[in-house]
């Protein structure tokens, strides 16, 4: 047998029964002519819906169409009384309720592939698994969950963003932002970042060309170690890169500086052969670039190529911050708060005598 809303409704027409299935949310309800709710002000019969308190799924349209052949019956005897099926309690909302639909939503909006299902694992996932499944979805549940994380870590402050969205989504009101703590990326370890003269000479050791032209892209253009997969660079002049896929899309990329390109020829595209691109996400994408080119000699992480390009771009060519940004594909707010704090005193006294010696008076 068919379980599905229009089999329902078909056998019951079939029956003559009187009484549709209807779906409202996620939940069976029961269309008819009932007669008037005790205490409403109607006072002859009329359409009104019959909420069942069960799930929209193939057994519970089992159960609904078993009902509404009861219903039928009572009302055609006109012996239906409301007050069985007023007394009906509320569907219990537990915290893994919650997190399916949530989930449900996430996909819907987001899209579902490989790069989505990490970040679900990683960032929700991993925060809504600490939530006890068969427990209502309360304020109480949410702040333990949250203050059971170490304090003052990436973890406590995930876990409070993450539950708080949550929260929003369930209709639970509560506070999670004060028991975040005072994480902050910006008290993250200050990298040492190499020199141009560095990077050129880790360049000229890497004796596989493809892996070799793809440091070249990340170095040159500041992408991320995965987008130089994805990147096509320009043969003319100002030699942009196009950057066809990665984490926030597609964009343009410039070279700091333009020497490197002409010099490695990165207009040659050598992306690698073996790597896969098909069904990776761009984190595992990242972390083959980083395996291989340390495989190759490179002592540093990947990383550190984007973060010293963002540097030479503020330091040395004074690109403005909003245009720095957009080339590197995120928020300026991003820009700032991950790249200002790798500037050195070096790099503060290059600028300081560079600007000072240009406003000096002739004499």
């Amino acid at each position: 047998m068919k379980w599905t809303i229009e089999a329902v409704n078909e056998r019951l027409k079939a029956g003559k029964v009187g009484v549709k299935v209807e779906v409202r949310g996620d939940r069976l309800s029961l269309r008819a002519t009932f007669p008037p709710k005790p205490g409403s002000k109607k006072l002859i019969w009329h359409q009104q819906y019959l909420s069942l308190g069960i799930y929209a799924n193939p057994a519970g349209l089992q159960r609904a169409e078993a009902e509404a052949k009861i219903v039928g019956g009572l009302l055609a005897r006109d012996e239906f009384d409301w007050n069985r099926y007023l007394e009906t309690k509320e569907p219990v909302l537990t915290c893994g309720y919650w997190v399916e639909k949530f989930k449900q939503e996430y996909f819907a909006a987001n899209g579902d592939d490989p790069t989505k299902q990490q970040t679900w694992k990683r960032h929700y996932e991993a925060c809504f698994n600490k939530l006890p499944p068969e427990e209502n979805l309360t304020p109480e549940i949410l702040i333990a969950t949250a203050i059971s994380t170490p304090a003052n870590t990436w973890t406590r402050r995930t876990m409070c963003q993450k539950l708080e969205q949550l929260a929003k989504f369930s209709g639970v009101k509560v506070d999670l932002k004060k028991y975040q703590g005072e994480y902050s990326s910006s008290k993250q370890i200050i990298r040492q970042l190499p020199s141009e003269d560095e990077i050129v000479a880790a360049r000229d050791a890497i004796t596989h060309p493809e892996w070799q032209w793809v440091f070249g892209v990340i170095a040159c253009f500041g992408t991320r170690p995965h987008e130089a997969l994805f990147s096509q660079v320009n043969a003319d002049y100002p030699h942009t890169c196009t950057i066809v896929d990665g984490k926030t899309g597609s964009r343009i990329a410039y070279p700091l500086p333009q020497e490197w390109v002409i010099k490695w020829k990165l207009w040659e595209t050598k992306i690698p052969s073996k790597v896969n691109l098909e069904g990776v996400t761009h984190k595992d994408l990242g972390n083959r670039v980083y395996k291989a080119l340390k495989r190759y000699g490179v002592v540093f992480p990947t990383y550190d190529l984007r973060h010293a390009w963002a540097i030479r771009a503020a330091t040395k060519y004074k690109i403005p911050t909003a245009v720095a940004a957009q080339w590197m594909g995120h928020s300026v707010i991003v820009h700032l708060r991950e790249y200002q704090r790798h500037i050195t005193q070096g790099d503060h006294l290059e600028i300081f005598e560079r600007f000072t010696q240009e406003k000096l008076p002739t004499r």
